[in-house]
């Protein structure tokens, strides 16, 4: 049977607020909610994702967090369409998908599906000794097309683009893919200016520290050594360039993080409002804005 609930998105950049937007839609209705995230999947990495406490989570079910090790390798959007149609597909009542891993929501929704290769790990560990500059440049020669839907610095997408390049022997632009499955959709995404959301992600990343960021990515150092997950996670990387002696002081190491993690919000932000019209996404001040919404379309 084929799903015909609606999915209720809920997404934005990191720190604006969309897990507990999530949760407290979830309560009211009795939802349930699909991490939408590419690093809540992985256990251990808790504090350095952000990732909901049991208590946090106050008793809504949610799905795709903590499913994988590091050491299983990169969950890519393919892994994470799988499985969100899975839960989609058996679950007859809406869901929420929250999240701000926008490439992942995005594949899930597309009118085509994506290409479904596996890892390549013998071309995985070559390009794992390459700089993101030279990623880049080897993926704008192979896909210029591609290669200009990708931000630089997004190592993980670069690298699995090289791969399906590599799988399907031609430039993963020109692919025929095949139909995807159709689901309607609301979109919401908190509308929050850009300096108050940098103010939010400097006092989260000082939350994090107090809540034990450091002491977190020392553990998994050891327990996972010459992970390339950590090494390329936001708020573990900076403690590894600390380690070899890129930064002169952990506060140093910690300014990289909000900066970098500044960064890439700024990098989400510009990415979601292109696509406000495309996916009719509704930008909302407060929780009330989504009940009011969602009322309009019947819901």
């Amino acid at each position: 049977m084929k799903k015909t609930s609606p999915l209720i998105i809920i997404t934005g950049p990191t720190a604006s607020g969309k897990t507990n937007l999530a949760i407290k839609l979830a309560k009211k209705f009795d939802l349930e909610v699909i991490s939408a995230d590419s690093r809540i999947v992985y256990k251990d990495l808790d504090i350095v994702s952000a990732k909901p406490t049991k208590k946090e989570q106050d008793g809504v079910i949610h799905h795709l967090i903590d499913i994988k090790t590091v050491t299983e390798g990169i969950y890519s959007a393919g892994n994470f369409v799988k499985d969100a149609k899975e839960i989609i597909n058996s679950t007859y009542k809406p869901l929420i998908i929250q999240g701000g891993t926008w490439f992942y929501i995005k594949s899930l929704l597309d009118e085509k599906n994506l290409i479904e290769f596996g890892e390549n790990k013998e071309l995985r560990r070559e390009l794992s000794n390459l700089t993101n500059e030279d990623l880049y440049k080897m993926l704008k020669e192979k896909d210029e097309k591609r290669a200009n839907l990708i931000h630089q610095n997004n190592r993980d997408k670069i690298i699995r683009s090289l791969e399906l390049i590599e799988a399907i022997k031609g430039k993963v632009s020109e692919y025929e893919r095949e139909n995807n499955e159709k689901y309607t959709a609301f979109w919401f995404m908190k509308n929050i200016q850009r300096e108050a959301l940098y103010e939010k992600i400097n006092l989260r990343v000082d939350l994090m520290l107090k809540m034990g960021l450091y002491e977190e990515w020392k553990k998994n150092k050891e327990k996972y050594p010459n992970n390339e997950i950590l090494f390329n996670t936001i708020g573990y990387r900076e403690f590894f360039d600390l380690d070899v002696g890129i930064y002169n002081s952990k506060e140093e190491a910690i300014d990289k993080i909000k900066q970098h993690t500044r960064n890439f919000a700024k990098r989400q932000l510009t990415w979601f409002r292109q696509n406000i019209e495309n996916f009719e996404i509704n930008l909302i001040n407060d929780f009330d804005e989504i009940l009011k919404t969602l009322d309009s379309k019947g819901f």
